[in-house]
């Protein structure tokens, strides 16, 4: 009869081999997501969002991001700043950054973006599905996340987000310069200036002169291309905003006049919903594209680098002291 210690022998052996294994693994992927994953705005704004102290926080599409000068907006209302919008915030990541963010501190107002096109379109997975995600702290509130994004996808994308730069292997001796710097090491900005931007400390990103290549696309809006998850994690922000004393405040930031004109019916489709919602869930929704709020001036295709909305630096001033004023005059 084999004894209790030959058992534990036997037993260990298995154990032992399948956490080396593991162990490896976790090592080789924390050494390929260094070398391969370059420096982004998603560390940048993460780490902001977990240690800043801030009254209002932006969230959205890269429109917010482009569009709201944080600096100004909190000199002329008297309340601190972040921007932590960027391009490709789907609202379950809207809805999970600000979750993080209340981890240390409650924003007293939340202002967030509402583009139609991140509502109709469902978000790809490449190498920015999982950025927010993978910058995340630990905490419950990424644990949550994950169950509610990143487990329904690709093992790779949460386990491996080097996979997708696997390609850029000659970029891993820039990538390595960058990250030796005194910049990238205390989540500096210089990094990301170039002719095309300047990003700022308040997470404000200022679109220099200069014409982007892109065309009008008008996208149809109806309830049955609406994304359904997006639409119930927007609902899920606007739910946490209330139940926290969070104000909530939803703006679509001011677009070409020719895009507006080019797809009037299914934009004003889009603003008719966020009304609705606004009403059902009771938070302000300012749309500067139609309605009250409209402002021909602010819609100057010259004041745009492109027909999808982005606007200049110069532009994104003026329309965030406009947006300051009718904030605060129904505030």
């Amino acid at each position: 009869m084999q004894n209790a210690k030959g058992k534990t022998g036997k037993n260990f052996i298995p154990v032992a081999v399948t956490t080396i294994f593991v162990a490896v693994v976790i090592v080789f992927n924390m050494v390929m997501n260094y070398l391969l994953i370059p420096y982004s705005f998603t560390r940048l704004k993460v780490h902001m969002l977990e240690t800043m102290q801030f009254n209002n926080l932006i969230l959205g599409s890269s429109h917010a991001g482009t569009n709201i000068d944080a600096t100004h907006l909190a000199g002329l209302t008297g309340r601190t700043t972040f921007n932590a919008a960027q391009g490709e915030q789907f609202p379950v990541d809207s809805y999970y950054l600000l979750k993080d963010a209340c981890i240390d501190q409650k924003p007293d107002r939340v202002i967030y973006e509402f583009d139609p096109t991140y509502w109709l379109t469902a978000q790809e997975i490449d190498s920015s599905y999982a950025n927010m995600f993978y910058e995340m702290r630990p905490s419950k509130e990424k644990l949550q996340y994950f169950f509610d994004k990143m487990w329904k996808v690709d093992f790779r994308t949460w386990i491996s987000p080097w996979y997708f730069y696997r390609s850029q292997f000659g970029n891993i001796a820039a990538n390595l310069y960058t990250k030796s710097t005194d910049n990238y090491k205390n989540y500096g900005v210089a990094t990301f200036d170039s002719e095309n931007q300047t990003v700022y400390g308040d997470g404000f990103i200022g679109v220099k002169p200069g014409k982007w290549e892109d065309e009008i696309t008008v996208r149809e809006w109806n309830e049955s291309m609406i994304q359904k998850d997006d639409e119930k994690f927007f609902i899920k922000m606007a739910e946490f905003c209330r139940d926290e004393g969070i104000e909530l405040v939803v703006v679509s930031t001011p677009i070409p006049a020719g895009t507006y004109e080019a797809g009037k019916e299914n934009f004003d489709l889009a603003y008719a919903h966020m009304t609705e919602l606004s009403e059902k869930y009771d938070f302000r929704y300012m749309c500067y594209n139609t309605g009250e709020l409209k402002q021909e001036d602010l819609m100057d295709s010259e004041k745009f680098a492109d027909w999808d909305g982005h606007m200049y630096e110069d532009a994104a001033h003026e329309f965030t002291g406009v947006f300051a004023g009718d904030l605060e005059a129904e505030g």
